[in-house]
Parts: structure tokens; sequence; C-alpha cells
């Protein structure tokens, strides 16, 4: 349970780091989290409505962020799960076996000595 906990908050952390930091760098060109309604860059220092958005276009001109920028946050949390469940992590989220009592052990005996 832990483990998966701690996978959990590794995969919102990474979608939530990186988009953070794309918007600080990007300014309003960044969208975080995406709407319908908001102001989109046009590719010329300009604002496109996309939708309806409630207010005026941004004072900051535009900055055309790059496409591959836009899927950062959804491929790090993915990249991890992928580590975690199909790579070479996996052998972490994987749970000890429960111990074995010693009567348990000791019965097995009795019943291979009975069998011969």
């Amino acid at each position: 349970m832990k483990r998966t906990l701690l996978l959990l908050t590794g995969v919102i952390l990474l979608y939530l780091a990186p988009s953070l930091v794309l918007e600080v760098v990007y300014g309003p060109s960044y969208t975080f989290p995406p709407s319908e309604d908001y102001w989109m860059p046009d590719g010329n220092t300009g604002w496109i409505a996309h939708g309806s958005p409630s207010g005026e276009p941004p004072d900051q001109p535009s900055v055309n962020v790059p496409l591959a920028l836009h899927y950062v946050p959804l491929f790090l949390p993915a990249l991890l799960l992928v580590l975690f469940v199909f790579g070479p992590w996996s052998r972490y989220m994987k749970s000890a076996p429960p111990p074995r009592e010693e009567n348990e052990s000791d019965n097995e005996g009795d019943d291979k000595k009975a069998a011969e």
C-alpha cells in the first residue's frame, strides 16, 4: 500500500511540476490546466479567442510554445508508470510473500513421510 501511494505521489508530482514550470516560463501562452474558454497565441505575438473567454486578452505578447513541451507533463508520469509496471523497477512494487508458519512446514514433512 505504501509503495502504491509513493508511486501515485510521483505520478502527480511529475505532472504538476513540469506544468507549473512551463506556466512560469511561458506565462499566459501556456494554459494550465487547459479549459474550453481561453486566449490562444496566434503565432505573431497576438491572441485569438478560443471559445468565449470572459476577460480581455493578456497585455503580454504571446509566445509560441513548442508542441512537444505541451506533452512533457503527460509523458513523464507515463514513463514512471511504465518503469514501475513493466520495466526494471517492477520488483519494487511486488509485496513480500507472507512468512510461513513453522506448523505448516512440519505438516508437509509429515505428509511426505506418510506417503513413503
